[in-house]
């Protein structure tokens, strides 16, 4: 259910991406549905999608212990096989984040053994880099292609983009050749970035230790502690986010747009919105697993189980489907809908996920993504339909 959720976040925010980020769209509905992206979503998907891949790791680690197999040959080829998938997905889309954690799965697997408040140590030394980074190189955020100062610079740019950007103008095989040079993924790139990949893998430290404490194996016995997690996950990030609004409002600043606040307001920001996001994403989890516990809980929450467990499935799919509305060999719209037009975009994708993942789990045990990961995992082709 938590996967589940995390994933129509990253939805959202991944198709944002194509134009829909711009200050060009000054419309009222677009301005709101923005804000509700950024304030709720933007970050915290990626960051409660990181944290279940570490928790995941413990999982898989208890597993393969206790069934009597060697941890490492499975997980190595586990992270093979999800790097040739996230290589093959970013020939598609620039944005793929599978390669970058098959990457920092493998420094997991060295650091694993370290004890618990060693390892949120250092997470929180690598949370850190971002904001003293950021700090260094205040100029200019990665990836941004000049300073927009007005509406007008923006809407003047989004036409460019729609004239000119590969996505928009070129075949697949252009867009293919266009995407190969993100081959590898660069673990050490843009930590200046607030979604750089040093804050991914502190987030595979905080997943991998609430794993390895066995809080979520007895989840009505650890109901207290959740809950005291979902109190202050939610109220601190909730207040984080309020506050990095008043900075971006009254000191100019902007955590993935053109900085203009001063040094020690900008460091304010990042340092409010990196530790905010991280307490947001476990408020919502620690909610939907409470949440989930409940008769009434469960079942609204219940539609998310299908698309969690077929997560590798639904993200490969979110790309098929989003680049074929985006893309110019498809529908064109890339730079062309704003944030209120995207986020009805992202709704209907989800939902038909939702229903689709539903439809697939009645009769299989796996997504087609997950079977074939498993299968060259373990050498061994797994059971794929249901018995009856």
């Amino acid at each position: 259910m938590v996967r589940g959720f995390a994933l129509f976040g990253v939805l959202l925010v991944n198709m944002y991406g194509f134009g829909a980020d711009s200050i060009a769209w000054d419309a009222p509905i677009d301005q709101l549905a923005f804000a509700v992206m950024h304030f709720f979503l933007e970050s915290k998907s990626w960051t409660l999608f990181s944290i279940l891949f570490g928790f995941g790791f413990a999982v898989q680690l208890e597993r393969t212990r206790s069934e009597g197999f060697r941890i490492v040959p499975i997980y190595l080829r586990r992270l093979i096989v999800l790097f040739v998938f996230g290589a093959v997905h970013t020939l598609l889309y620039d944005g793929d984040i599978l390669m970058l954690y098959a990457e920092l799965g493998l420094v997991l697997l060295f650091v694993h053994g370290l004890p618990t408040r060693w390892l949120l140590a250092l997470a929180v030394g690598l949370m850190l880099i971002f904001p003293f980074a950021h700090l260094a190189t205040p100029d200019r955020q990665p990836g941004e292609m000049e300073d927009i100062e007005s509406v007008a610079d923006a809407r003047a740019q989004l036409e460019v983009e729609r004239q000119t950007h590969v996505y928009v103008t070129g075949s697949l095989t252009e867009v293919v050749a266009y995407n190969a040079s993100a081959i590898p993924a660069y673990p050490l790139e843009d930590i200046n970035w607030a979604d750089s990949g040093l804050t991914a893998f502190a987030m595979f430290l905080v997943g991998f230790s609430i794993g390895r404490s066995g809080i979520l194996r007895n989840i009505p016995g650890h109901a207290a502690p959740i809950a005291r997690v979902r109190s202050w996950g939610l109220v601190l990030g909730f207040a984080a986010m309020a506050t990095e609004r008043v900075l971006a409002t009254t000191g100019g600043y902007a955590v993935f747009r053109t900085q203009h606040a001063d040094p020690g307001v900008q460091l304010i920001g990042d340092l409010v919105f990196a530790f905010g996001t991280v307490a947001l994403a476990l408020g919502y989890a620690a909610t939907i697993v409470l949440a989930a516990q409940t008769p009434r809980g469960r079942a609204v929450l219940e539609p998310l189980v299908g698309v969690g467990r077929l997560a590798l499935t639904v993200y490969l799919t979110q790309t098929l489907i989003f680049t074929t509305l985006f893309y110019g060999y498809g529908f064109g719209q890339a730079y062309r809908l704003g944030p209120a037009a995207v986020t009805v975009w992202a709704v209907v994708i989800f939902a038909a996920q939702v229903v689709a993942c539903q439809w697939w789990m009645r009769r299989f045990l796996f997504g087609p993504a997950e079977w074939l990961w498993r299968s060259l995992t373990y050498l061994k082709w797994q059971p794929l339909r249901r018995r009856t």
